[in-house]
Order: structure tokens, then sequence, then C-alpha cells
């Protein structure tokens, strides 16, 4: 009540060492007549405790060079009533000697244009916690030279609303530094078009942790530049929904260092033409953990080369429901270190068209477990030049797998059997031999027996007379005599 009896143009006579003395509560008697009138040189002895208790409807009563005078501690007096009666133009008074004193809670005083008058060499003031209370609103006041200004560590303060609120003009600003403090639950503010305005050389911003928080409808904002300038370390925070969201010919900027960072459960959001776009020389990047998350139906898009680069460890991770996706053409790229690692069980996937296109020299990576897992069908595909190459050990595997060869080519049964074991002169079927022997236009010496796996005829035994013995009698007392061989051989 005294400050308000006073003549406004009294209030030029209190110096700075009379107003430190105020008492803060009796700062409501100044109105903006009076502040106007006060002498700049003395606004140094008002402290943070006088102006807290300021009106703020007075605020419009300081000038530019009282502004300039306070005491930069006295600024945490001023709460967001009174930022926000403050003349716009007033703010280019703030250096970050004041700022850095505000009050936190203040900050949703200040409006865009408020934010647009401020220095931007003064914009290290503020801290994470005053970009906390920061008015998503107002994020339109800030040109690029602001947040350049900003301190790195002050990043953190941003939250999702306020990424969404800036021009997507003005991410490009942002650099690797600050980035790398940005609060990862902040990360879904950017959206496609914000991250399609990042520069590239900065993305080795983004951790892990960032990376798992990105929206993924945002995803297609991403350049080629953008994925190959994440650090490696980073890709472990994609997760499957993340990778689904990728055009799928962004898949060759992923190198192996990148790959062997996946998450391996995400693994599913790479379909086959995601597969068939990566790199060949990436593939080193994936191992057992990453293959067996692989989507079954997405084994198409893995080709020979692709096969042959990955790491023959990482095969004991494919399954059979894997495996039989397989395109056959591409069952080249396996050699006998890949086989040797996969999972016996893994076997039963392949088909006769995939054992087709095995490589002759790679056969010999498979052992004994291998071959018992594999279907019948697939086995009876081998060839001759590869079942040479199989080590003893699986072609025994085989041996007591199939219980008939009769599907199985003729060089591959002798193979199989061995002529120490021979004792009946060949390996063929007794009812095409009984069928050819008793027939009125065999003929003995023509080779046909030989290509039905048995040996060439003795010269010195006489062809039988078909018509005094019954040939259905004969193969049943063949099968009688031999019932292990069931009529074949």
């Amino acid at each position: 009540d005294h400050f308000k009896a006073f003549d406004p143009s009294m209030m030029g006579t209190f110096d700075a060492e009379k107003i430190q003395h105020f008492d803060p509560n009796a700062m409501g008697g100044f109105d903006a007549d009076r502040f106007a009138n006060f002498d700049p040189n003395a606004m140094g002895g008002f402290g943070a405790d006088h102006v807290q208790h300021f009106d703020p409807n007075a605020m419009t009563g300081f000038s530019v060079d009282q502004f300039d005078n306070f005491a930069p501690t006295a600024m945490g007096g001023f709460g967001k009533d009174h930022f926000g009666a403050m003349d716009t133009s007033f703010m280019g008074t703030f250096d970050a000697g004041k700022i850095e004193h505000f009050d936190p809670n203040a900050m949703g005083g200040f409006g865009q244009d408020h934010f647009a008058q401020f220095d931007p060499n003064a914009m290290a003031g503020f801290d994470a916690e005053h970009l906390k209370h920061f008015d998503p609103n107002a994020m339109g006041g800030f040109e690029p030279e602001h947040l350049e200004g900003f301190d790195p560590m002050a990043m953190g303060g941003f939250a999702a609303d306020h990424f969404k609120a800036f021009d997507p003009s003005m991410m490009g600003t942002f650099d690797a530094e600050k980035i790398q403090h940005f609060d990862p639950n902040a990360m879904g503010g950017f959206d496609a078009d914000r991250f399609a305005n990042f520069n590239p050389n900065e993305m080795g911003g983004f951790d892990a942790e960032h990376l798992k928080h990105f929206d993924p409808n945002a995803m297609g904002g991403f350049e080629p530049e953008h994925l190959e300038g994440f650090d490696p370390m980073a890709m472990g925070g994609f997760a499957a929904d993340h990778f689904k969201a990728f055009d799928p010919s962004m898949m060759g900027t992923f190198d192996a260092e990148k790959v062997e960072h996946f998450d391996p459960n995400a693994m599913g959001g790479f379909d086959a033409d995601r597969f068939a776009n990566f790199d060949p020389n990436a593939m080193a990047g994936f191992d057992a953990d990453h293959v067996q998350n692989f989507d079954p139906n997405a084994m198409a898009g893995f080709d020979a080369d692709k096969f042959a680069n990955f790491d023959p460890n990482a095969m004991g991770g494919f399954d059979a429901s894997q495996v039989e996706n397989f395109d056959p053409n591409a069952m080249a790229g396996f050699d006998a270190d890949k086989f040797a690692n996969f999972d016996p069980n893994a076997m039963a996937g392949f088909d006769p068209d995939q054992v087709e296109h095995f490589d002759p020299n790679a056969m010999e990576g498979f052992a004994r477990d291998h071959m018992t897992k594999m279907d019948m069908d697939a086995l009876a595909a081998f060839d001759i030049d590869q079942v040479v190459h199989l080590d003893e050990t699986a072609k025994q595997g085989i041996g007591d797998t199939v219980p008939e060869f009769a599907e199985f080519d003729i060089d591959v049964r002798k193979e199989f059997i061995g002529d120490d074991a021979l004792r009946l002169g060949g390996v063929g079927s007794f009812e095409d031999l009984a069928a050819q022997l008793f027939s009125p236009t065999v003929d003995t010496e023509s080779g046909d027996l030989t290509e039905m796996g048995w040996d060439e005829p003795f010269d010195d035994i006489d062809i039988l007379d078909s018509e005094s013995i019954d040939i259905e009698i004969l193969v049943d007392e063949i099968s009688d005599l031999m019932p292990d061989f069931e009529g074949e051989i």
C-alpha cells in the first residue's frame, strides 16, 4: 500500500542498495507505470524473492535497458504468468547466464513469438529440465540457428509432442551429439517426413534404445544413406514391425556388421522380397539364433550366392519347415562345412528336387545322423557322383534306413552294396530278371539285363524253356528262400 501511494516519478530515487532491502511481499505495490520509472541501473537490487512477487500485469512497464540490468540469479523468480505477459521484444535481453537461472516450471509462459525473439547464442542456457516444460505449440518459433545453439545435453528434455510440433525442415540441425541425448521415449514424435530431413551423416547418434521407440510407420522416411549412417550396435533396436515397414530395396544397405547386431526376435520382419535384396556379403552377419527365427515362407529369397556367404555355424538354426522352402537352384551355395553343421532333424525338409542340385563335393559334410533323418524319396534322388563323396558312415546310415533300393539308380545301388557283398550276380529285380529270361524274344547279349542291374550271363547256361516254368511260382520260390529281399536285391 505504501508503494502504491507513491507518485510513479518517485521510483527513480530507489537505487540498487535500497531495492535489495525491499520486502518481497510488498512488490505487488508496483504497477507498470511505477516500474517504468525505475532507474535501469538499480535493477540489480531485485532478487528472485522480489521478482516472484511482481504483478504479472506490471511487466509491460519494464524497458529493455532495465531487463539488461537484472541480476542473473533473480531470473528464477519469474513465473509462467510473468513471461507470458512480457513483450516479445524483451526476449533478446536474456543471455545464457540469465536463462540458466530460469525456473523450469515457468517455461510454459513462452509462446511461439517469444521464442522467435530469443538470441540464438543464448540457447545454451536452457537445460533438459527447461525444455521438458516448453509448450509444444511454441516450437514453431525456433529457427535452425536456435536449435543449433542448444546444449546437446539439453535435448533429453524434448518429448514426442515437441518433436511433432517442429517443422520437418528443422531436423537437419540435429547433429549426432545432440541426437545421442534424445529421450528414447520421445522418438515417436518423428514421422516419415521428419526422418527424411535428418542429415544422414548424423545417424550415428541414435542407439538401440532410440530405434526401439521409432514409429514403424515412419520408416519410409529413411533413404539408403540414412541406414548406412546408423551405428551397427544400434540395429538391435529394430523390431519385426520396423523391418516390415522398410522398402525391400533398402535391405542392401545392411552390411554384415549391422546384421550381426539384429535382434533375433525381429527376423520375422523379413519376407522373401526383403531377403532377396540383401547383399550376399551381409549374410555372414547372421548366426544360428537369427536363422532359427526366419519365416519359413521367406526362404525363397535366398539364392546360391547368399547361402555361400553364410557362416557355417549358422546352419544349425535351420529347421525342416525352413529347409522345405529352399529354392532348389540355391542348393549349390552349400558346401561340406555348411552341410556338416545342419541339424540332422532339419534334413527331413529336403525333397528330391533340392537333392538333385547338391554339389557332389559338399556331400562330404553329411554324417550318418543326417542321412537317417532324410525322406526316402530325397535319398533316392542322389546320383552316383554325389554318393561317391559320402562318408562311409553316412552310406551306412542310408543302408540302415532304406528297406529296399528299388527307386535308386543302378549305379547307386552298386555303390551301396559293393562288389564284396554281391552274391547273386547283380543288384537288379528278380521279377525283371525272370521276365527277361523267360521271354521268347530275350537277347542275353543285348545288354538288357546289364541295364537292369544284372551281370553278364554265363556262356555255358542255356536259356530255359519258358513254356516249362511258371514264372510266378519261380519268383515265389525265390522270395521264400530270400525273404529279406522281398523279390528284389
